[in-house]
């Protein structure tokens, strides 16, 4: 084994007794259901498999006397009567009892785990977010729930009962048939053993095969919610070879942990050989050699009989418990991820006193590229101040917005508002005073109505209306088959881009927040569309600290102060007038490969 394949299971074997951590904090929440099916298990198991064998036993003992059938009937009715009574009062109440614990506290669990994943998946940074699927983190979270019940279902159901009844087998052969109880005790280690040995092996098959199915379904994820892209460039063909390659890695993990397990079923079925050989061994010989009851090689033959279907049994129990930890491989892991984006121990609410925004000497650099995007970076936006960030694709305008909202933390220098360094206060308190419209506007599959209200849960139906008045979307939301009641499909699919960015604005009017991002925020509308919103987003700029990311140079020419980024370092700054008479400037060259752009004059 090499280095790295002995690094790689000793992490796997971590996150195994991580996973048990997680579920255990549940089982130890809802310890009362837990202990009473732990309690119950053992009469159940007596009453149903162990009781059963020693009547049938003693009647056969007491048939042997030749004693008439009213005699036999008189010794044995108490016998048979008590048994029934105990039998139905195990089905009735006892084994339904088991089962409302073992039902109610998965259910139980089963939230706080969803819940539980949810929050830290949602907590995370945007950092996270972009390096993985969404399809895999779903796949992951619904995993990692279902997996708890996968295992308390294989421990109450399977693995407790069966150490129970090998248990009570051996404490009720022990007086009558030493020696087969030793035997009995024998093989079962040496199965133990046996599945001691395999289990490691095939925990880390098991996780290979989760590792791949998360990854294909994360490709098949990826692959649907791009299909308009697929098809426009015609590259189906490409995508189900794609597809192809990530399946056939999953087949090869499965076929690998396939062989692991029947390799074990060989070693379990010499197991197995050998407890038959036993009940033969003592079938022949008991009686002669050992002066064994015929009563008690009936029970031998019951008991071992049913240790070897238990005993068989382990091969799914050992499978399923290894299906658990693989499947709950990944999202333990993302469990016990330290976020790089966290608030710090103490962090206080935002003290809005005036809308000042200030990049104080920033570096930054993303975690997979080579050089920074940002050093020594410094830029101050007054109170009210309406700027705009221009440049080309890669100048760092988005990034700024992004630092500015915490998706990602600056590796030096400082990013204040008000004064206060935005580490040291909350993010949430932080994103509620900023009023953000991304560059890809992405809605949620709901109503139009709830996606404007987004932007305040509260809001009237008609400060909905007038939100989307403003943004000049209540017009062709009004001519919608059901209005504002319309669902608009997964990322607003059903809309078009122009539409989805008008509802996104719509959202960010009715925060109505001190500061105002928006991040190319008019891109996807036409100049007709663009002109009749350009003075609803003037209004809604005027009082407020407005940070205006545009390629469409007409929708900044209006602002206060335009920036002009290049290379992570400020160009150029000033009005519009002021930018344009300088000969050779950037922003002039800009604006020069505009010169069909729409502007309205003021």
């Amino acid at each position: 084994m090499t280095k790295a394949e002995d690094t790689d299971k000793t992490n796997q074997h971590k996150t195994t007794w991580r996973t048990m951590h997680y579920y255990w904090q549940e089982i130890k929440k809802y310890k009362w259901y837990s202990l009473g099916m732990i309690i119950t298990t053992p009469i159940v198991v007596f009453i149903r498999a162990i009781l059963a064998p020693l009547i049938f036993a003693d009647l056969i003992e007491k048939a042997s006397m030749g004693l008439s059938a009213e005699e036999m009937l008189t010794v044995v009715f108490w016998e048979i009567l008590g048994f029934f009574v105990l039998y139905i009062f195990n089905k009735v109440v006892l084994e339904e009892l088991r089962l409302y614990w073992c039902w109610k506290m998965e259910v139980l669990a089963m939230y706080d785990l969803a819940v539980d994943c949810f929050k830290v998946v949602n907590d995370q940074s945007m950092q996270f977010h972009n390096n993985r699927f969404s399809g895999s983190l779903v796949s992951q979270t619904n995993k990692f729930v279902w997996a708890f019940e996968r295992l308390i279902d294989t421990v109450v159901w399977s693995l407790w009962p069966t150490l129970v009844y090998i248990g009570m087998v051996i404490i009720v052969l022990a007086p009558q048939a030493p020696w087969f109880a030793v035997g009995i005790v024998a093989f079962t280690a040496l199965y133990a053993v046996v599945s001691g040995f395999s289990f490691k092996k095939i925990a880390h098959l098991s996780d290979n095969v989760a590792a791949a199915e998360a990854k294909q379904t994360g490709q098949l994820a990826d692959s649907i919610s791009n299909i308009i892209s697929v098809k426009s460039y015609a590259n189906e063909a490409h995508e189900r070879h794609r597809y192809a390659d990530f399946s056939k890695t999953t087949l090869t993990a499965n076929n690998a942990q396939m062989r692991a397990t029947i390799k074990r079923d060989l070693q379990f079925n010499g197991v197995q050989i050998g407890i038959t050989a036993l009940i033969l061994v003592f079938l022949v010989y008991g009686r002669s050699w050992l002066g064994i009851s015929v009563a008690t090689l009936v029970l031998i033959v019951n008991y071992a009989q049913s240790i070897q279907g238990q005993l068989w049994d382990i091969n799914s129990i050992f499978k399923n418990i290894n299906r658990v930890f693989g499947d709950a491989h990944e999202m333990t892991i993302i469990l016990d991820m330290v976020d790089d984006v966290v608030d710090l121990p103490g962090a206080k609410e935002l003290e809005l006193r005036e809308a000042a925004v200030s990049f104080n000497g920033i570096d930054f650099k993303h975690k997979d590229a080579k050089e920074a995007i940002f050093h020594g970076f410094t830029l101050n936006v007054k109170p009210g101040e309406r700027i705009g960030l221009v440049g080309m694709s890669g100048s760092g305008k988005t990034t700024l917005t992004k630092l500015l909202l915490r998706f990602a933390d600056v590796d030096a220098g400082e990013i204040t508002i008000s004064g206060q360094n935005i580490k040291d206060i909350t993010q949430h308190s932080l994103r509620k005073a900023i009023a953000y419209v991304p560059q890809e506007t992405s809605l949620f599959h709901r109503s139009i109505a709830e996606n404007i209200a987004y932007g305040k849960l509260d809001a009237t139906e008609e400060e909905i209306k007038q939100a989307a008045e403003l943004a000049n979307a209540h017009e062709f939301i009004k001519d919608l088959p059901e209005g504002y009641e319309t669902l608009v499909g997964e990322r607003g699919v059903k809309l078009s881009g122009g539409q989805r960015q008008r509802v996104a604005i719509a959202r960010a009017i009715l925060k109505n927040a001190p500061i105002l991002v928006l991040d190319e925020a008019t891109s996807a509308l036409d100049s007709e569309s663009e002109a009749l919103i350009q003075s609803a987003l003037e209004r809604l700029m005027q009082g407020r600290t407005s940070i205006v990311i545009a390629h469409r140079l007409s929708t900044v020419a209006s602002l206060d102060r335009i920036v002009v980024l290049e290379n992570g370092k400020i160009a150029e700054q000033g009005s519009h007038e002021e930018l344009l008479r300088r000969e050779g400037g950037v922003y002039k060259h800009l604006w020069d490969r505009q010169s069909g752009a729409f502007m309205e004059e003021s």
